[in-house]
This record gives structure tokens, C-alpha cells and sequence, in this order.
């Protein structure tokens, strides 16, 4: 589940490609994935999320992850002197992985505290990287309906994949970067201890 603001920013991006003919509108599929945990201690919750958590980048298990794929397409118009961006059409989907605690009806009114403010804190951790994928379309969109025309659409095929590397990378980079300052978020409040 997402929320507003993800949804709104969602919205901007789908509505943005349907009223500029020079875009294909932006598809954006957003999915959930959820692992079992039992217990009736932080300790014991946060042994289940170490030993069922999804693998992060580091090779380590973590309480959760987001991911995101961005996938492009774009179309050229060809002259008999230059090769020019007709359209593009970029599919973003992103996926939240996060730990269900089955039994937590007879747990601790702190405990269900504890949880909750662990959720809190997921939901804003999701929120962050589903901005930066957003974020990451938005851009390539924009940079790549300013590439000027070129000589052969080959030189334009060219062009606009280093332009879409270049944005991918920035912004895979801001990911893990949040995602060391935070230790997968564990600074941020994804954390029961």
C-alpha cells in the first residue's frame, strides 16, 4: 500500500503524458510482497525479520525493501537530414516487500506500540524510494524530449541510452546511499529494539 502523496505524484506523471502529445503516458505499476513473522518480543520479531527479511544490496537480510525496475521506449521521426524524439513511453514498477507479524493479538500493549511505530516508519522509508523512482521517470522523460536532433538516428539511439544510464545510475546511487546512511532504514525507525 502506498500513500497520497505516491498516489498524487503517480497521477501527476500518468496525467503529464496524456496532455503532451510528444509523450506516451508513463506506466506505473506499484505491487506488494509480505514475509511471516511470529512472536511476543522485539527481540524474538526482530530475529524472524534477520532470518525471513529480503536481501539488500549488501548481501544481508533486511526488516524490508522497495524496489523498482524502470523500463523505456522511445520513437523517432526521421528527415532526410535529421533524426528527432517523436515520443517516449517509460514503465515503472515498483515493489515493497515488508514483514507481517501474524501473532500479534496477545502481544504487549508496548509491544503493538513498538509495531506500530515500526510501520509508521516503513511507510515513510517506502514513500522515499517510490519518490525517487518517480523522480527517476520524470527526469528521463524530460532530458530525453530535449535531446536535440541528430544526424543519424543511430547518433540519437546512442545519445539518449547514455542519457537514460546516466539518470538510472543517479538515481540507484541516491538509493543505496539513503540506504547506508539509514542501515536499510534502521536508523529511521525500522527498527523494534
Amino acid at each position: 500500500m502506498f500513500s497520497f502523496r505516491v498516489f498524487t505524484s503517480i497521477l501527476l506523471v500518468f496525467c503529464f503524458g496524456l496532455f503532451n502529445p510528444a509523450l506516451s503516458a508513463t506506466s506505473v505499476h506499484v505491487g506488494a510482497s509480505s514475509y511471516s513473522i511470529t512472536g511476543q518480543s522485539a527481540l524474538i520479531l526482530t530475529a524472524e525479520m534477520d532470518s525471513k527479511g529480503p536481501v539488500g544490496q549488501d548481501g544481508q537480510r533486511h526488516p524490508a525493501k522497495t524496489k523498482w525496475d524502470l523500463q523505456w521506449r522511445f520513437k523517432q521521426k526521421e528527415s532526410n537530414v535529421e533524426c528527432t524524439v517523436e515520443s517516449i513511453g517509460i514503465s515503472l514498477g515498483i515493489t515493497h516487500t515488508k514483514p507481517v507479524w501474524r501473532d500479534q493479538k496477545p502481544a504487549s500493549l508496548a509491544l503493538i506500540d513498538r509495531w506500530a511505530s515500526f510501520e509508521n516508519a516503513l511507510i515513510k522509508i517506502q514513500e522515499y524510494h517510490a519518490d525517487l523512482a518517480l523522480q527517476a521517470a520524470s527526469e528521463i522523460e524530460e532530458r530525453v524530449l530535449k535531446v536535440t536532433p541528430q544526424k543519424s538516428c543511430e547518433e540519437l539511439e546512442v545519445m539518449i541510452g547514455a542519457i537514460v544510464y546516466n539518470i538510472k545510475e543517479k538515481y540507484r546511487k541516491l538509493k543505496a546511499d539513503y540506504e547506508i546512511r539509514t542501515n536499510y532504514g534502521r536508523r529511521s525507525g525500522l527498527n523494534l529494539m
